[in-house]
């Protein structure tokens, strides 16, 4: 399972512990197709390089992966959009998925929508794959 795959998988199975999210909003790559709700916030889950490798006995037995997830909320959006980015980001850390980097919110000069970005990191070892 890709690391995307495994982040949009594990947000789908847990959108109740994470207000204003929506399974259909929650994308991997890039935004979905016309189930989208647009007047929520979207999530769009994508990878970035991976990381060192762990070895034992000279073969790999870990990989850090990475991946970032986007915010994007309406124009008007009027709730609490730290909540959810925190929420997002607790939830991953209990499965071993730690935030590293938090860009700050802002808005996007063709559509006026407000993002944030976050990147996680977590090691994936040889058994997980």
């Amino acid at each position: 399972m890709t690391p995307a795959a495994k982040i949009v998988g594990l947000l789908e199975n847990n959108v109740n512990s994470i207000p204003d999210l929506l399974p259909d909003n929650i994308c991997a790559f890039m935004i979905g197709d016309n189930n989208v709700d647009e007047k929520h916030v979207i999530v769009v889950v994508s990878e970035d390089s991976a990381g060192n490798h762990n070895f034992g006995n000279n073969d790999v037995i870990g990989t850090t992966r990475r991946i970032s997830i986007q915010f994007y909320y309406p124009k008007n959006y009027e709730q609490d959009m730290d909540l959810i980015e925190k929420s997002v980001e607790s939830f991953l850390r209990t499965k071993g998925i730690k935030c590293y980097l938090n860009a700050g919110h802002v808005i996007t000069p063709d559509s006026q929508n407000i993002t944030n970005t976050l990147k996680f990191n977590y090691l994936e070892t040889e058994d997980e794959k």
